[in-house]
């Protein structure tokens, strides 16, 4: 079989609109057989040249994606293959070659030079979703924000890109997404609303405030009896709600003695 034929059959096996250069087709000759071969097939109509040595089969629709993997092949540089969002009209590539812009078959492929970790982000969907919000940066960003973007995502999602992310993001995705102490202690409804990350003492006033006997027995089954009586004793309530946490507290606490003795006896 010659270079020609050999070449045929290659291509035959790519898939449609697909591009491809003579470094793809090294295997069916030599880089002079090869190039000789595809400018016969070029005039013969078989072929057509898209670009500075990239070619795609006759009649074969060609992506702007295809044409920057082709690109990416010949040069041996590494891609964020899927595209980053960009202008309009204009195909935005991570890579980790120098910053170009290609236009071809009626496209423009705009390449834009990043580090390894951050073309490597932007090879998937969610990885893109971080690497908008690392460009954004720690100022620029917010809770709200944050859980937006990657509030439905597992746990083992996050891990997936955590070497590949700074410390500051990583740490702010896991917090935002991480469940609130008022779900994690069970209570009724979500104390901590307005602040994922308040501190426990204020936590366990607002729960105090409502003076719920089930959410006031569950924080003292989480943080501990004396943590609560310490924190009703330095906040002040009006009396009726006074009077009943007192009775509340004393009640909690007869049931937790008598909850020890059981388990002891």
């Amino acid at each position: 079989m010659n270079t020609s034929e050999m070449i045929r059959q290659a291509l035959s096996n790519l898939p449609q609109g697909a591009v491809f250069s003579s470094v793809d087709l090294l295997s069916a000759g030599t880089r002079s057989a090869v190039d000789q071969a595809l400018h016969r097939m070029m005039k013969a109509g078989r072929i057509v040249r898209v670009g500075r040595g990239l070619y795609v089969s006759a009649g074969q629709p060609v992506g702007a994606e295809a044409i920057a993997t082709a690109v990416a092949k010949r040069t041996g540089e590494m891609l964020g293959l899927a595209p980053f969002e960009g202008q309009r009209d204009v195909l935005e590539v991570p890579t980790s070659g120098p910053t170009r812009t290609v236009a071809c078959a009626g496209h423009v492929v705009r390449f834009r030079r990043m580090s390894p970790k951050k073309v490597q982000l932007a090879a998937t969907a969610k990885g893109r979703i971080l690497l908008d919000l690392w460009t954004r940066g720690q100022k620029n960003l917010t809770t709200i924000e944050i859980k937006r973007a990657t509030g439905d995502w597992l746990a083992s999602e996050v891990n997936v890109y955590a070497a590949m992310i700074p410390a500051w993001l990583r740490t702010a995705v896991q917090q935002t997404n991480s469940p609130r102490k008022s779900e994690k202690i069970g209570l009724s409804g979500a104390y901590d609303w307005s602040n994922p990350h308040m501190k426990d003492d204020v936590l366990i006033g607002k729960v105090l405030e409502k003076y719920q006997f089930e959410d006031v027995a569950r924080l003292c089954f989480y943080y501990g009896l004396p943590k609560v009586r310490r924190v009703f004793k330095q906040r002040h309530f009006e009396p009726m709600t006074h009077a009943s946490l007192t009775r509340m507290l004393k009640n909690i606490s007869k049931g937790l003695r008598a909850s020890e003795v059981t388990h002891h006896a």
